[in-house]
């Protein structure tokens, strides 16, 4: 378990994950945005931040209407009350 890390670097982290899984599939490009994730590939991402963090996000996922993945980080952060203060880092 790792502690959830400062936004910009959280950000770079979901940025990493997703290229990682896209690039485990076949035909599927690096994704720019989340928007670029198909479903599948978003929900092993959160799944991979869950079990890298320790921290729950799927169940509250319906929560999250953002696009990129700066807006997966805040949305993140707002889900760990340990992580308030890393929200604007």
């Amino acid at each position: 378990m790792t502690e959830i890390p400062a936004k910009n670097d959280l950000v770079s982290a979901l940025k990493e994950i997703a290229k990682m899984i896209c690039a485990e599939q076949p035909d599927v490009p690096e994704p720019e945005t989340v928007k670029d994730l198909d479903s599948f590939s978003f929900v092993q991402v959160i799944l991979e931040v869950e079990n890298e963090y320790n921290i729950k996000i799927l169940e509250n996922l319906d929560e999250f209407s953002g696009e990129s993945f700066d807006d997966l980080a805040d949305f993140i952060l707002k889900q760990d009350t340990t992580a308030a203060d890393k929200v604007g880092s």
